[in-house]
């Protein structure tokens, strides 16, 4: 069964769009379809410009990388605060029964504890169960 070519059967669906440029813009255009040789035109080049630009789009606004990214450090950013708060609410349990000093304490020790606390939560998370 021969392939179809996708490109092909999408040119015969085409939207015209007119564009308005500087001269110096269709005269550097000019210039490099010139240098492309035969088999390429400035319409060629005008296409290729605005596939490259949509692609650079898609990947930097409306990805699911990007989004899976952005939220992924936002989820580092809270975990992070959540950890040393829940340090310090630890330390201050400990501390609160025998000092009045404890809430300084708890603050020291969260500062003190939490980045080795936030590497055995990172070491636990990465961990995969066994299939």
């Amino acid at each position: 069964m021969p392939v179809q070519n996708v490109e092909s059967s999408m040119a015969t669906k085409t939207i015209r769009r007119s564009i308005s440029m500087t001269p110096e813009m269709h005269d550097l255009l000019a210039q490099i379809a010139a240098r492309q040789g035969r088999d390429v035109n400035q319409n060629d080049l005008i296409r290729e410009a605005i596939r490259h630009y949509l692609d650079a789009q898609a990947d930097i606004i409306g990805s699911r990388r990007h989004f899976q990214k952005s939220l992924q450090a936002r989820i580092d950013t809270l975990e992070h605060a959540l950890t040393f708060q829940t340090t310090i609410i630890i330390c201050l349990l400990a501390e609160i029964l025998a000092d009045d000093t404890a809430i300084d304490e708890a603050i020291i020790a969260a500062r003190r504890d939490g980045p080795s606390l936030l590497a055995r939560i990172a070491a636990v998370r990465d961990l995969k169960p066994d299939a």
